[in-house]
Protein backbone atom coordinates (compact mmCIF):
# COMPACT_ATOMS: atom_id res chain seq x y z
CA UNK A 1 0.00 0.00 0.00
CA UNK A 2 1.40 3.40 -0.88
CA UNK A 3 2.85 5.06 2.20
CA UNK A 4 3.18 1.79 4.07
CA UNK A 5 6.00 0.23 2.08
CA UNK A 6 8.24 0.07 5.15
CA UNK A 7 5.59 -0.69 7.77
CA UNK A 8 6.10 -3.80 9.81
CA UNK A 9 3.93 -5.85 12.06
CA UNK A 10 5.64 -6.97 15.26
CA UNK A 11 4.04 -9.29 17.78
CA UNK A 12 4.56 -9.26 20.65
CA UNK A 13 5.64 -5.66 20.60
CA UNK A 14 7.21 -4.47 23.88
CA UNK A 15 7.84 -8.03 25.03
CA UNK A 16 4.11 -8.72 25.43
CA UNK A 17 3.73 -5.87 27.91
CA UNK A 18 1.01 -3.44 26.93
CA UNK A 19 0.82 -4.40 23.27
CA UNK A 20 -2.90 -5.13 23.27
CA UNK A 21 -5.96 -3.74 24.94
CA UNK A 22 -7.92 -6.82 25.94
CA UNK A 23 -11.32 -7.82 27.27
CA UNK A 24 -13.13 -4.51 27.22
CA UNK A 25 -16.89 -4.33 27.18
CA UNK A 26 -18.35 -5.11 23.77
CA UNK A 27 -20.51 -2.52 22.04
CA UNK A 28 -23.71 -3.78 20.45
CA UNK A 29 -23.27 -3.34 16.70
CA UNK A 30 -24.71 -4.17 13.34
CA UNK A 31 -22.78 -6.10 10.69
CA UNK A 32 -21.58 -2.86 9.10
CA UNK A 33 -19.72 -2.18 12.41
CA UNK A 34 -22.09 0.66 13.39
CA UNK A 35 -22.80 0.92 17.11
CA UNK A 36 -26.47 0.35 17.87
CA UNK A 37 -28.20 3.45 19.21
CA UNK A 38 -25.57 5.98 18.12
CA UNK A 39 -25.99 7.69 14.76
CA UNK A 40 -22.33 8.24 13.88
CA UNK A 41 -20.20 5.77 15.84
CA UNK A 42 -18.45 2.67 14.52
CA UNK A 43 -16.37 0.15 16.44
CA UNK A 44 -13.78 -2.50 15.67
CA UNK A 45 -11.53 -5.12 17.20
CA UNK A 46 -12.45 -6.50 20.58
CA UNK A 47 -14.75 -3.52 21.20
CA UNK A 48 -16.90 -4.76 18.32
CA UNK A 49 -17.21 -8.36 19.41
CA UNK A 50 -15.70 -11.33 21.14
CA UNK A 51 -12.85 -11.30 18.64
CA UNK A 52 -9.32 -12.35 19.45
CA UNK A 53 -6.42 -11.38 17.25
CA UNK A 54 -4.74 -8.64 15.33
CA UNK A 55 -6.06 -9.83 11.97
CA UNK A 56 -9.62 -9.55 13.25
CA UNK A 57 -8.90 -6.05 14.59
CA UNK A 58 -7.39 -4.95 11.27
CA UNK A 59 -10.29 -6.34 9.23
CA UNK A 60 -13.06 -4.92 11.42
CA UNK A 61 -11.19 -1.62 11.73
CA UNK A 62 -10.85 -1.30 7.97
CA UNK A 63 -14.57 -1.90 7.51
CA UNK A 64 -15.53 0.45 10.35
CA UNK A 65 -13.39 3.27 8.99
CA UNK A 66 -14.60 2.74 5.45
CA UNK A 67 -18.22 2.81 6.60
CA UNK A 68 -17.65 5.94 8.68
CA UNK A 69 -16.65 7.75 5.48
CA UNK A 70 -19.61 6.23 3.61
CA UNK A 71 -21.97 7.50 6.32
CA UNK A 72 -20.46 10.99 6.09
CA UNK A 73 -20.92 10.93 2.32
CA UNK A 74 -24.55 9.78 2.55
CA UNK A 75 -23.74 6.43 0.92
CA UNK A 76 -25.17 3.06 1.90
CA UNK A 77 -23.00 1.18 4.37
CA UNK A 78 -21.02 -1.86 3.30
CA UNK A 79 -21.82 -5.22 4.87
CA UNK A 80 -19.40 -7.91 3.83
CA UNK A 81 -21.20 -11.08 2.72
CA UNK A 82 -20.99 -14.36 4.62
CA UNK A 83 -19.55 -16.01 1.53
CA UNK A 84 -16.14 -14.60 2.52
CA UNK A 85 -14.41 -15.37 5.81
CA UNK A 86 -14.39 -11.88 7.32
CA UNK A 87 -18.05 -11.29 6.45
CA UNK A 88 -18.98 -14.62 7.97
CA UNK A 89 -16.89 -13.98 11.09
CA UNK A 90 -18.58 -10.61 11.66
CA UNK A 91 -22.14 -11.88 11.20
CA UNK A 92 -21.53 -15.19 13.00
CA UNK A 93 -20.08 -13.49 16.07
CA UNK A 94 -22.95 -11.01 16.11
CA UNK A 95 -25.46 -13.87 16.00
CA UNK A 96 -23.68 -16.02 18.58
CA UNK A 97 -22.97 -13.22 21.05
CA UNK A 98 -26.70 -12.69 21.47
CA UNK A 99 -26.86 -16.04 23.30
CA UNK A 100 -25.53 -16.95 26.74
CA UNK A 101 -23.45 -19.82 25.33
CA UNK A 102 -22.12 -17.69 22.49
CA UNK A 103 -20.83 -15.07 24.93
CA UNK A 104 -18.57 -17.71 26.50
CA UNK A 105 -16.63 -18.26 23.26
CA UNK A 106 -14.04 -16.18 21.41
CA UNK A 107 -14.01 -15.82 17.65
CA UNK A 108 -10.75 -15.90 15.71
CA UNK A 109 -9.31 -17.02 12.39
CA UNK A 110 -6.44 -18.61 14.30
CA UNK A 111 -8.23 -21.59 15.78
CA UNK A 112 -10.96 -22.78 18.09
CA UNK A 113 -14.55 -23.19 16.95
CA UNK A 114 -14.53 -20.48 14.28
CA UNK A 115 -11.56 -21.99 12.45
CA UNK A 116 -13.46 -25.28 12.34
CA UNK A 117 -16.50 -23.44 10.99
CA UNK A 118 -14.41 -21.82 8.23
CA UNK A 119 -13.20 -25.25 7.16
CA UNK A 120 -16.69 -26.77 7.23
CA UNK A 121 -18.10 -23.93 5.11
CA UNK A 122 -15.22 -24.05 2.64
CA UNK A 123 -14.13 -20.52 3.55
CA UNK A 124 -10.63 -21.46 4.68
CA UNK A 125 -7.97 -21.43 1.98
CA UNK A 126 -4.42 -20.23 1.57
CA UNK A 127 -4.78 -20.14 -2.21
CA UNK A 128 -4.56 -16.42 -2.95
CA UNK A 129 -5.93 -16.87 -6.48
CA UNK A 130 -9.03 -18.53 -5.07
CA UNK A 131 -9.48 -15.72 -2.55
CA UNK A 132 -9.06 -13.08 -5.27
CA UNK A 133 -11.62 -14.90 -7.42
CA UNK A 134 -14.16 -14.96 -4.58
CA UNK A 135 -13.70 -11.25 -3.97
CA UNK A 136 -13.96 -10.38 -7.69
CA UNK A 137 -17.18 -12.41 -8.05
CA UNK A 138 -18.69 -10.24 -5.33
CA UNK A 139 -17.45 -7.02 -6.99
CA UNK A 140 -15.45 -6.24 -3.86
CA UNK A 141 -11.99 -6.22 -5.40
CA UNK A 142 -10.18 -3.02 -4.43
CA UNK A 143 -13.24 -1.85 -2.48
CA UNK A 144 -11.11 -0.08 0.13
CA UNK A 145 -9.04 1.62 -2.57
CA UNK A 146 -12.03 3.48 -4.02
CA UNK A 147 -11.76 7.19 -3.44
CA UNK A 148 -14.92 8.20 -1.61
CA UNK A 149 -14.08 11.80 -0.73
Amino acid sequence: MPGLEHAKYVDPYAGSKGNSIRYLSVAPRTNDMKVVGVDNLFCAGEKSGLFVGHTEAICTGSLAGHNAVRLMMGMHLLILPSSIAIGDLISYENEKSSTREGRKDRYTFAGASYFKRMQELGLYTIDTAEIEDRIKKLNLDNIFEQKLV
